[in-house]
């Protein structure tokens, strides 16, 4: 399983628009007090991109199979946000899409986590894009490349950890809070020194693989009640 630590700050909102569609459980703590929180998720459009050669004209669909998002406190206590196999398809546009959204306790935490990969226990995934015979998938991306169209597909186990920075205080007065994770895809397919990844080659995938881990960004502002 592969483990990446990345800087991120947090985003304190007044209201959240809810992602319809998506079979989505989410775990309510018990505590007197408690804040809606939301991840969302999306890919950044204003990155140039850092290939030589332009080889890859477009991503025309990204999706991936999360199986779990975490939020830890300064005291080492979680509160999970409770997906089963959830597939996210990402806007290729730049468009931010809401994940998921729970009732957490107020107090301080300083990471939060995603864990990308395919639950070989459960048979409720349809989407044929997740599997190949006896091989099964957690990320996926469609595009074109040279002209014509591939599928990239990766069967790698992901756990990102991102630690909080500065801390997401949820206080009596935060209305609500969003932790915004956005992928910068214009080093996909590209190598360190910016020369084309073919994805059809097998011999690139471990890159391409290490460079989608490394995309995962993300940054924001924070609002209270009293803010305008």
């Amino acid at each position: 399983m592969k483990l990446l630590k990345l800087f991120v700050t947090t985003i304190l909102i007044t209201s959240f628009a809810f992602l319809t569609g998506c079979d989505i459980t989410t775990s309510n703590n018990d505590g007197d007090k408690s804040k809606s929180v939301a991840v969302n998720m999306q890919v950044k459009t204003n990155t140039a991109a850092k290939s030589k050669a332009v080889s890859l004209d477009s991503l025309t669909e990204i999706k991936l199979l999360v199986e779990e998002l975490e939020l830890e406190s300064v005291n080492d206590d979680s509160s999970d946000f409770e997906v089963e196999n959830f597939i996210i398809n990402i806007p290729v546009t730049g468009d931010s899409v809401q994940l998921t959204t729970s009732e957490i306790p107020v107090g301080i935490y300083d990471e939060f986590s995603i864990e990308i990969e395919y639950d070989d226990d459960n048979n409720s995934i349809s989407n044929p894009d997740f599997t190949d015979g006896d091989t099964n998938y957690s990320f996926v991306v469609k595009g074109v490349y040279n002209g014509e169209e591939f599928m990239f597909r990766s069967a790698e186990d992901f756990e990102i950890e991102l630690d909080l920075n500065p801390v997401l205080e949820i206080s009596e007065t935060t209305s609500s809070a969003a932790i915004t994770v956005s992928l910068d895809t214009s080093g996909w397919f590209v190598d360190e020194n910016g020369n084309p990844l073919d994805p059809n080659e097998s011999s690139n995938r471990e890159q391409i693989e290490q460079n989608i881990e490394n995309s995962f960004e993300a940054e924001g502002e924070e609002e209270d009640d009293d803010d305008d």
